[in-house]
This record gives structure tokens, C-alpha cells and sequence, in this order.
């Protein structure tokens, strides 16, 4: 691990301390705002999430992070290599509303976590996180399991499972 890697570790490590939160899951029905953070070549999966929570009219906000190989257009929901300081830490200029807005759920769709995606998982403010990640430290309260079947349209079915069974009313 080089110095840029140990600093940007212990930086986002103390920006973790300042929060105190105890993950909340809400019923499936009772959600009413949902953030995703998805990558440009995700957006089939993106736009399914949309549709599906858009029908029980769930604010959806979305942030795409796009990686080295891509030159997007600047947009407000875009973090491209450019919005990053000298670090590799995202610049809070272009991070901290989707950041600072308060989510029931966050939903991370990217199949490959790096720094930024954990370090934007970690530090905005929501009640449940949900996502994918072969490493043991991850930041989501729910850490899905795909195994073998490494596809985000798998990860987006799953997530939408799982928060359906998460908190269910029993009907008696």
C-alpha cells in the first residue's frame, strides 16, 4: 500500500468516526427515498431500479461514478477522475448533496468496489446500505452474496429480494 493509499485510508477511516448510526431497515411499501451509485456501463440496471421504485413513487436520486477509461460530460450526478483531489479523494464540491441527502435506502450497484465507491458508501447519510463486495470490510449493512453469477442485473434483483423479505409485517 503506497502513501496515497494509507492516507486516504486513515482520511476516510477519521471522517467515519464523526458519524454515529445504527442501521434501519423499513418495510418495502413504507420506503420514500432511495439513492443508487452506479457506473455508466450499469444503466439497464439503473433505469430497471427507477421504474420499479418510481411505480410506488419513491424519490430516486442516482450517482454515477465513471472510472478513468470514460470522459463523460460534466453533470451534477457524475463524479468522473476530474472530480477527484491529488489524493484520489472525491472533492466535496461534487459529492456532498447526494452525499449530505438523507436515503432509506442506498442501493450500490457496482459490480468492482474501489476507493471512491466505498468511500461515497460509507459517508452518505442513509439508513440502510445495500450492495456487493468480495472483501471482507465493506461498508454495507447488507453485503449480498452473487458468488459465481457476477451480473448487475442478478445484484439489482437480489437487492430489491432482500429488502422485500428485510422488516416484512407479518399478516395474521
Amino acid at each position: 500500500m503506497n502513501i496515497k493509499e494509507k492516507y486516504r485510508n486513515w482520511k476516510l477511516k477519521q471522517e467515519l468516526a464523526k458519524i454515529s448510526r445504527t442501521p434501519f431497515v423499513r418495510n418495502i411499501e413504507e420506503l420514500k427515498k432511495i439513492g443508487v451509485i452506479w457506473q455508466p456501463h450499469q444503466k439497464e440496471a439503473m433505469n430497471y431500479l427507477r421504474n420499479y421504485f418510481n411505480k410506488n413513487h419513491v424519490v430516486f436520486r442516482t450517482y454515477c461514478v465513471f472510472d478513468e477509461l470514460s470522459n463523460p460530460s460534466a453533470a451534477n450526478n457524475t463524479l468522473t477522475t476530474n472530480d477527484l483531489n491529488w489524493w484520489g479523494i472525491p472533492k466535496p464540491e461534487k459529492t456532498q448533496d447526494f452525499m449530505q441527502a438523507h436515503f432509506d435506502v442506498l442501493l450500490n450497484i457496482a459490480m468492482k468496489q474501489d476507493f471512491v465507491l466505498d468511500y461515497i458508501t460509507a459517508l452518505t447519510h442513509a439508513d440502510f446500505k445495500i450492495g456487493w463486495s468480495p472483501n471482507e470490510q465493506n461498508y454495507f449493512d447488507l453485503n449480498i452474496n452473487i458468488g459465481e453469477n457476477q451480473d448487475v442485473m442478478f445484484l439489482v434483483e437480489q437487492q430489491i429480494f432482500y429488502l422485500a423479505q428485510l422488516n416484512k409485517k407479518n399478516s395474521r
